[in-house]
């Protein structure tokens, strides 16, 4: 299969999880992919995209975030670019890396200082990247597809 992708601008604002989230199921129809993967990569780009609104741009819904959605046929990945404020040092260097202690969902005292979006999100996905070009962020979310159809 060829590569396969699309790309979306969406205002930084809550508003547009709603577009983010059909766009993504649009995106995928064509594939037949397991729907338990797809509602995984909804959760986590949903969170991502909640991220940049509140922490990257703090709400500032004159700004946009750039989403492109992939799919190589080995995995589907999604990237979220934003000019916002930068991941904090202490919380970048938790990305990729599994807590060495698992929070418990019922024991708030447990969570991590930032809350529980981004072990949620590396939770859903298969590898999460981060990185800052030119004062752009940029995530970027992968999950790999499984060879067998459902």
């Amino acid at each position: 299969m060829a590569s396969v992708s699309t790309t979306l601008c969406l205002p930084a604002s809550l508003g547009s999880l709603a577009e983010l989230s059909n766009a993504l199921y649009d995106f995928v129809a064509p594939f037949a992919l397991d729907s338990a993967l797809v509602y995984q990569v909804d959760l986590a780009s949903c969170e991502a995209f909640t991220n940049i609104v509140k922490h990257a741009v703090n709400y500032d819904d004159s700004q946009n975030v750039i989403i492109t959605l992939s799919n190589d046929g080995q995995q589907l990945m999604l990237t979220l670019a934003d000019n916002g404020v930068a991941i904090p040092d202490e919380i970048r260097r938790e990305l990729g890396h599994a807590p060495s202690l698992s929070p418990d969902p019922l024991v708030q005292s447990s969570w991590p200082e930032g809350g529980m979006g981004l072990l949620l999100i590396q939770s859903m996905m298969d590898n999460v990247s981060y990185q800052t070009e030119n004062g752009r962020n940029i995530l970027t979310l992968t999950k790999q597809l499984s060879s067998e159809h459902s």
